[in-house]
């Protein structure tokens, strides 16, 4: 059984409707997977709706960005109810701070000479929830650059001229609001910043699996975080955490990798003794 628990759709950052991931998926030959959009659960109706028609099996899921010290994590829930009231409440107010956040970087741009208006970018954020992503398509879009990649390397990068740190939602609160939800928090490739030492400290705060497999952690990456979900008595996730393209950190090709199908079912056992309602 192929299993991918990390995709993204157009309710975030992502390039496909909830409905097109879903025969991305399908072609893909994975039968369950999970949307887990950035700060948003929107797309998950739709994405549900959509497996059920293709005979796939969809994980409620989101990805929480949030702070440990000055180092962004996100955080993965999994088995969530996107229905509670407090995560709708903690969502919404992160959809406020990514609006402030466009304007700010809006404002540094235009210092540069270079012009974007809001609405240009809104609209590529179907629901709203913006992100660096959508103003980093519009920039390309508009010849500022040659493409995301390069929008990210000259001005939205971290330190880069236009960046502008999101306010500072802490990693506890994102864990403990997916687990109020009913879901499992997991950490997302934590391959990418390296920064092992908080695991210890997240775990505390509740902190229950880790992404192991994840298309930027190479064979020797996946087997030690497979060591510290060990070591730490975590469970074990991952996927494609694919965008609809390559670019950047993200996976280019749905089920690449995937998650073996053991640790899918100690993840879904976990969700079950918890009394989460399990698709399939």
């Amino acid at each position: 059984m192929r299993i991918d628990l990390h995709v993204h759709t157009s309710a975030s950052d992502g390039l496909l409707t909830p409905t097109e991931l879903a025969g991305a998926v399908r072609a893909g030959g994975v039968e369950i997977f999970s949307v887990c959009d950035h700060d948003t659960v929107d797309g998950l109706a739709a994405a549900t709706r959509a497996a059920d028609a293709a005979g796939l099996t969809s994980v409620p899921g989101v990805e929480i960005s949030a702070f440990w010290g000055a180092v962004e994590f996100h955080i993965l829930g999994y088995f969530i109810d996107p229905t509670h009231a407090a995560l709708r409440s903690f969502l919404g107010a992160t959809r406020e701070a990514r609006h402030a956040r466009l304007r700010a970087m809006l404002t540094r741009l235009h210092a540069m000479g270079i012009g974007v208006p809001p609405e240009d970018v809104l609209a590529r954020a179907h629901n709203g929830n913006v992100g660096r992503p959508h103003l980093a398509r519009t920039l390309v879009e508009r010849g500022y650059v040659g493409s995301v990649d390069e929008a990210f390397d000259r001005y939205l990068g971290t330190n880069r001229p236009a960046y502008v740190p999101r306010p500072d939602v802490r990693v506890r609160d994102a864990i403990a609001v997916i687990r109020a939800a009913g879901g499992i928090a997991s950490l997302a490739h934590p391959g990418l910043h390296q920064r092992d030492e908080a695991i210890p400290e997240l775990t505390a705060a509740g902190l229950e699996a880790i992404e192991v497999y994840h298309p930027h952690h190479a064979v020797g990456v996946a087997r030690r975080y497979r060591r510290v979900a060990q070591r730490h008595n975590l469970l074990v996730t991952g996927g494609s955490d694919f965008h609809g393209s390559g670019e950047g950190d993200h996976g280019g090709a749905v089920g690449v990798p995937c998650l073996p199908e053991a640790d899918y079912e100690r993840l879904r056992a976990a969700a079950r003794a918890r009394g989460a309602i399990l698709p399939g």
